[in-house]
């Protein structure tokens, strides 16, 4: 299958991202509160609907409860800042997606389907609204050549596959460019944060654009939780981002002595995210392997960070021990044996593996990910044969 059809859709698909975003925080409002006056038709009166918020972990907990009654229920509060919203309602199908901001919202729902429901009042709701409408040329494009590219593949046609595949490329420049003239024209929009956010996860843009909006924001936007996390992506990704000095660290050898990356840096320095668990790791370590026996002496020094100690991973320790011997990896090798939950993982922003970083003399990293004879090229370069 096309490999790029599912991360094009997770971009380009506006309508589906939508319902997303008005899930997500946006700036301030000075109203003294919100008032959220919803009407629906077909609820018996008593039936309950309630106001959920998320969590730290996210996941939706209860803020309010209401009581229908002819066909209306009301809530009233007061937010800091806005908030990611849902509400739900008994005997109804999905739930509602809005911002809490101090400000009148109404609510226009529908029992067989909530996320159909029509939310208007409120800057930061209405923008959501506005970015939907301005979207929907596009995003009934996207739903068409989504449905065309099932059916093709389905059908085996590789003829309309490789024609689809096209228009698909085509669309998710569009989108792309949609996202970005959007930012441009809205750059204190919540909307435009959670785009750029969305940009750089997707690496549609580079994290020093993404700190550079980030700075530009308003000091109340600033506070909401989405730009926060906006800032703490971006500010993760420069610190391995190519052309940055690679960040320090230090973590326990399988003996048990604490080595740093200083102590291990040579003229050419390839630092290596693995485990025992990963199949793609361990069918690459033969490769590492012959270059660092090819290279070595010539100044190539290679430090392993294993990920092993994932939840429910038995015996953690025994397996990455067992792994450098199997696979005679005789080069630095250490382990918190926390999983992706490594400081050294988060400190490099490594989310997947095999992920590797490579660094040139002066321990700045000069490229990553690179592998078989890519990799060996760059090491070349680097040591200048």
């Amino acid at each position: 299958m096309y490999t790029n059809v599912k991360k094009t859709f997770l971009i380009a698909c506006l309508t589906s991202m939508l319902l997303f975003i008005s899930c997500q925080e946006g700036t301030n409002n000075t109203g003294e509160g919100y008032t959220i006056e919803t009407t629906i038709q077909g609820i018996p009166d008593g039936v309950r609907a309630f106001l959920k918020v998320p969590n730290d972990k996210g996941v939706p907990q209860p803020k309010d409860t209401a009581i229908v009654q002819n066909g209306r229920f009301t809530f009233t509060g007061k937010v800091d800042h806005p908030e990611l919203g849902f509400i739900y309602i008994n005997g109804a199908e999905g739930n509602i997606n809005l911002l809490l901001e101090n400000a009148s919202v109404k609510v226009e729902a529908h029992k067989d389907s909530l996320v159909t429901s029509k939310v208007s009042g409120g800057k930061h709701n209405q923008e959501y609204v506005d970015f939907i409408a301005n979207s929907k040329v596009l995003a009934d494009k996207i739903k068409n050549v989504r449905q065309r590219y099932a059916i093709a593949v389905k059908a085996k046609d590789s003829i309309a596959t490789n024609s689809i595949r096209e228009e698909i490329s085509s669309l998710e420049k569009q989108a792309i460019q949609y996202q970005e003239d959007y930012v441009k024209e809205h750059p204190t929009s919540y909307i435009s944060v959670m785009l750029v956010n969305r940009l750089l996860r997707n690496k549609f843009t580079t994290p020093a654009k993404a700190k550079s909006f980030y700075d530009a924001l308003p000091a109340d936007m600033k506070k909401t939780r989405i730009a926060e996390d906006l800032f703490i992506r971006s500010n993760e990704m420069l610190r391995a981002a190519v052309g940055s000095v690679a960040p320090n660290f230090s973590a326990p050898t399988p003996n048990g002595k604490t080595i740093s990356l200083q102590d291990v840096k040579g003229k050419v320095t390839i630092i290596d995210f693995w485990a025992a668990w990963c199949g793609p790791c361990r069918r690459e370590n033969p490769n590492v392997v012959k270059l660092y026996e090819k290279y070595h002496k010539d100044g190539l020094e290679i430090i392993g960070v294993s990920l092993d100690g994932r939840p429910n991973q038995q015996n953690a320790r025994e397996a990455w021990i067992q792994a450098i011997k199997q696979d005679g990896l005789t080069w630095t090798q250490v382990s918190n044996l926390d999983g992706f939950r490594d400081n050294i993982a988060r400190t490099y922003n490594v989310r997947s593996i095999p992920a590797t970083f490579i660094l040139n003399e002066k321990g700045e990293i000069v490229d990553k990910n690179l592998r078989g004879a890519q990799l060996e090229a760059k090491v070349k370069e680097l040591l200048g044969k």
